[in-house]
């Protein structure tokens, strides 16, 4: 097909995942590899519906690592000829068409329904979870962190208020109730407050109030909330705040640090081998975790590079 097995960098509409453009060596490498087959089927150059699948899902950070450490991950173009076009036509998909990706085991059989005509990171994290659970692979507790990240994306969570006497500790107490996603804390009226975004499908706006007062906090109505200059304050006294991180993901290191959980579980491969890494600090631009992911993350990428995934395996919560 071409001499170069991957070809990303230079189309927009593959994001930031590394291709394959050989069907035929994806499936070898599959077999080899014990790996199922993440198979795009994407217009390039393509109309705007293309591009934004490109830009606006295959390139966040995550996602891209995910898709990259457990596919193989296969790009055919459906409006190329030659090997692109017999690919095509072998699976019965149109031309110059929106994406669509089907997810295919070793033997190029079919795991689960294709993704098409949804074109968001919501519906992609979606089948991916359910591949993973087809084929008997747990799924990364970084992962199940991006999905909750992907809901307030998508505007499928709501907020509340919460007076706090002191918002380090409202932070934790709030984030330990499993409907809560993110929490921030600030100011209201010079009072500190917890400002949080939960799943409404996991707890009533009712029974987070009452877990709330049962922690000593009370339900506020509107008021012009001001971010503390010092956002989760456990995290920040971490070596990990030099680490790009998803709003989750800093929810949860904010909560892990001071009871001393393990991080390991709340970051992805990549992530771990950075936090390990001694030039993480001077690397650093800061405090990277209060900065958005898909710029804290190639930023990083750009100043200390990409790093094998530490085969160490301790817990770098001591890094």
């Amino acid at each position: 097909m071409q001499n170069n097995l991957v070809s990303f960098r230079e189309h927009e509409e593959l994001g930031d995942v590394a291709w394959l453009r050989d069907f035929e060596r994806g499936l070898t490498a599959a077999s080899e590899q014990g790996k199922p087959i993440l198979l795009l089927f994407q217009e390039v150059p393509g109309c705007s519906t293309c591009v934004n699948f490109g830009q606006d899902v295959l390139t966040h950070p995550l996602m891209a690592e995910l898709i990259s450490v457990h596919f193989i991950p296969v790009a055919i173009f459906n409006n190329h000829s030659g090997k692109d076009a017999e690919i095509l036509r072998r699976f019965g998909e149109p031309s110059w068409n929106n994406p669509v990706v089907r997810f295919l085991g070793p033997d190029g059989t079919e795991i689960v329904p294709k993704l098409a005509d949804r074109y968001d990171a919501l519906g992609l994290h979606e089948k991916i979870t359910a591949v993973l659970e087809c084929v008997g692979e747990n799924l990364p507790g970084y992962f199940r962190l991006l999905a909750r990240d992907l809901l307030v994306e998508s505007g499928l969570t709501e907020n509340a208020l919460y007076t706090t006497p002191c918002f380090w500790s409202g932070e934790t107490s709030l984030a330990q109730h499993p409907a809560v996603i993110v929490t921030e804390a600030g100011w209201i009226d010079g009072e500190e407050v917890v400002r949080v975004e939960f799943d409404p499908r996991a707890a009533l706006r009712s029974e987070l109030d009452a877990y709330a007062s049962e922690e000593g906090f009370n339900p506020l109505q509107g008021g012009s909330f001001e971010h503390d200059r010092e956002p989760q304050f456990y995290l920040r006294k971490h070596t990990a705040r030099h680490l790009p991180l998803t709003p989750a993901q800093r929810t949860q290191i904010n909560l892990a640090v001071p009871y001393r959980t393990p991080l390991a579980g709340l970051l992805s491969p990549q992530q771990c081998a950075w936090l390990a890494d001694p030039g993480l600090q001077r690397a650093s631009g800061g405090d990277e975790y209060r900065e958005d992911i898909r710029q804290s993350w190639p930023a990083l990428v750009a100043r200390l590079g990409l790093i094998e995934r530490a085969a160490s395996g301790r817990d770098p919560l001591g890094a």
